[in-house]
């Protein structure tokens, strides 16, 4: 079976952009990173609560690789935005590129029923964008096709990308000198590569998961 996993990565908007209801939902959102992560400063907990919701934060970088499963892959592609600005555009352009991809492929993320498709739909529907096909955004938690989540593979095994991977003999996506939360500073400082390859390095990760599961799909 021909499989395409695909990848998010998010930055927070400016503060001083949100609604009067958007910086309500701001509190609210920070009051629980604090309540979740006692170590966080103020502004990291503000960080990771805009990059988490979709009216807070916006898409930077959308990454994809195809290959059969259990076979191999084709190199990984990635649509990037430099700023909140160019994101309307980014996500009109992946729409348009995937909206000919044939049918009977199936999708594949971790955690993206629950973050990437929310995150994704959401940002897109603010730029006024439709999405070009249903299979990729389908959330229906007790079924793997036409989109398989990783996550929910074993639904009551809380784990990362990165456990599963030591999990399942994959090499980790996280070795590179990038990391999930340098993604905002490294796209602010116009490293834009360093996210693309960092988000890239989570899809092949994703797919080879994949493989070692493809008895479950």
């Amino acid at each position: 079976m021909m499989a395409v996993a695909w990848d998010i990565e998010t930055c927070p908007l400016p503060t001083e952009t949100f609604s009067e209801s958007h910086a309500q939902r701001h509190e609210k959102e920070v009051a629980k990173q604090q309540d979740r992560h006692s170590h966080l400063t103020p502004d990291e907990a503000s960080r990771r609560a805009r990059s988490f919701h979709p009216y807070l934060g916006w898409i930077c970088c959308i990454s994809v690789v195809r290959g059969e499963i259990g076979g191999s892959l084709n190199d990984p592609y990635s649509w990037t935005a430099g700023s909140p600005e160019d994101e309307g555009d980014m996500l009109e352009t992946f729409w348009d590129d995937i909206a000919p991809i044939g049918g009977g492929i199936l999708w594949a993320t971790f955690n993206g029923k629950d973050f990437d498709v929310p995150f994704l739909t959401a940002r897109s529907a603010h730029h006024g964008i439709t999405p070009s096909r249903d299979d990729i955004i389908d959330t229906y938690p007790y079924n793997h096709t036409p989109h398989a989540d990783l996550s929910k593979v074993w639904m009551k095994v809380s784990s990362s990308l990165e456990e599963m991977c030591f999990h399942l003999g994959v090499a980790s996506p996280k070795d590179g000198a990038l990391k999930g939360s340098g993604v905002a500073e490294a796209v602010a400082n116009g490293k834009l590569e360093q996210v693309r390859e960092y988000c890239e390095r989570d899809v092949v990760a994703t797919h080879q998961c994949l493989s070692a599961l493809r008895w479950s799909f």
